[in-house]
């Protein structure tokens, strides 16, 4: 059965991942640093709730002051190393913790994470879904990250750099049509 984390906000820096009864399972703050500490701009903070209720850190991510400049991120207490794949388009793969290679990409215009293995499956470790309901006045939004069983093993993994991915593409998505606008004008 695929398991789904529901998005208490639309943003993934501040956000609750919240099961289907409602329960935090993860949490993902960002503080921004005023003065740039060690070169970083800001730094997300993301955590689970143990079965006792106790919270444990999961991951970190170090958003640097250079634009240009990767970001790192650490699950649990492992760095790893996104790795941008595509030259124009936004694919990143990493090493998770199982030791396999998983790369995040937009499929339908939706984050989807995929294995790279050597007979290449198409099948999905997990993948993000926006809704937008109701009418133009009291429009509601939702947003799930669903994974299925093959991705359980792996779901630390999966929601910190689910995080640093989503945010990237955001990032992308607004500076192209902050020049699309520029060039019309």
């Amino acid at each position: 059965m695929t398991f789904r984390l529901v998005l208490s906000k639309k943003d993934p820096l501040h956000t609750d991942f919240l099961d289907t009864e409602g329960a935090v399972l993860y949490t993902s703050d960002t503080v921004y640093h005023l003065r740039p500490l060690y070169g970083s701009r800001a730094t997300t903070t993301v955590t689970r709730k143990d079965p006792v209720g106790e919270r444990w850190q999961v991951g970190v991510i170090e958003w640097p002051v250079n634009y240009k400049a990767r970001p790192q991120v650490v699950v649990g207490t492992r760095s790893v190393e996104m790795t941008k794949t595509g030259l124009y388009t936004s694919p990143e793969k990493f090493i998770a913790v199982d030791g396999q290679a998983y790369e995040w990409q937009i499929r339908d215009s939706r984050p989807q994470l995929v294995p790279l293995r050597a007979h290449h499956s198409s099948a999905y470790i997990a993948t993000f879904v926006q809704n937008r309901t109701g009418s133009f006045l009291m429009r509601k939004h939702s947003a799930s990250l669903f994974i299925p069983p093959e991705g359980g093993h792996i779901l630390d993994d999966i929601v910190v750099t689910f995080i640093y991915f989503e945010s990237q593409w955001r990032d992308r998505e607004r500076t192209k049509a902050r020049s699309l606008s520029r060039s019309v004008t």
